[in-house]
């Protein structure tokens, strides 16, 4: 996984001591964005993002694995996957990097992760949100949101702990994240999201997506004005964009979605302008709103 040049680079101790790998590219005084990357797979799929200098110039990008991600730590047991860890590694990252009421932008099942956050952190740290191809319900919403294709590969990683039956659905996964027009994406960058995802190891992939939460606060946030916009790929074979958009908006009275043409799972890599574009314009329309008080 590689390192960005001129990166700001900490590892950040959480609440229980699990080590929390963190980066940042750009100007500190610029808004805050941070990224949440979607399970088993790590914050190196942002690399092309935290490269991109229309974002660098104009936010202050920060990145991180999450627990159990990455170069992040492996915590063990089931007390490591309560709402409160994720939530506490996420106020970690904000104190190392002095951010406030930051933009988070999750992608995949990272939304659940927001889901964490706001169950656990009083007052809401979150100034806005931007869900691409969300699955922000690990609980009995999920299957609602997410396709068939989704559910099966989530079935087996949530029961098997062989390494080899968990290689082969994590191979599967990556076939469903690059479905579509994706599939022209190099085969250099599919290995390595491959890997990121099998170094994970199958008993703690199945902590990840078997731990419970209390989505509740999630929605309420919406209910009090919390910005949202959410990004689906008309191509995405593992979400059901129509359906995410539509639940989310039944809480969200201030929100906006986009459904990007011919984009995938991971419409942030190959519909990057598009995805760039419209991420702009948002916190541009955020400053406007904070100015006009």
């Amino acid at each position: 996984m590689s390192q960005l040049q001129g990166a700001t680079i900490k590892n950040v101790r959480s609440s229980d001591g699990t080590a929390i790998y963190a980066e940042a590219v750009g100007n500190p005084r610029n808004p805050p964005v941070v990224l949440f990357h979607e399970v088993t797979f790590s914050s190196a799929v942002f690399d092309e993002l935290m490269h991109d200098r229309r974002l660098a110039d104009h936010l202050y990008l920060v990145r991180y694995d999450l627990r159990c991600h990455g170069r992040s730590g492996m915590a063990g047991g089931e007390d490591a996957h309560q709402s409160t860890r994720y939530a506490d590694d996420f106020c970690a990252v904000l104190r190392a990097f002095g951010l406030q009421r930051p933009i988070v932008v999750a992608w995949g099942l990272g939304a659940a992760t927001v889901a964490d956050v706001c169950a656990v952190v009083t007052p809401n740290p979150i100034a806005a949100l931007v869900f691409v191809a969300p699955l922000p319900f690990l609980g009995m919403e999920m299957p609602r949101l997410a396709t068939e294709r989704m559910l099966g590969v989530a079935q087996i990683l949530r029961s098997t702990q062989d390494a080899v039956v968990a290689a082969r659905a994590k191979t599967e996964f990556i076939h469903g994240v690059f479905a579509g027009s994706a599939c022209r994406i190099p085969d250099a960058v599919k290995s390595s999201w491959l890997g990121q995802s099998i170094a994970q190891p199958p008993e703690v992939t199945r902590r990840v997506l078997s731990r419970q939460q209390d989505a509740s606060k999630l929605l309420e946030a919406g209910r009090r004005g919390l910005p949202l916009m959410v990004l689906v790929g008309s191509q995405d074979a593992l979400v059901n964009g129509a359906a995410s958009i539509g639940e989310l908006r039944r809480h969200y009275r201030n929100a906006e979605t986009h459904v990007v043409e011919g984009g995938s799972h991971a419409l942030f890599v190959d519909k990057k302008d598009e995805f760039v574009k419209l991420l702009l314009v948002f916190v541009g329309k955020l400053a406007v709103m904070t100015l006009m008080g």
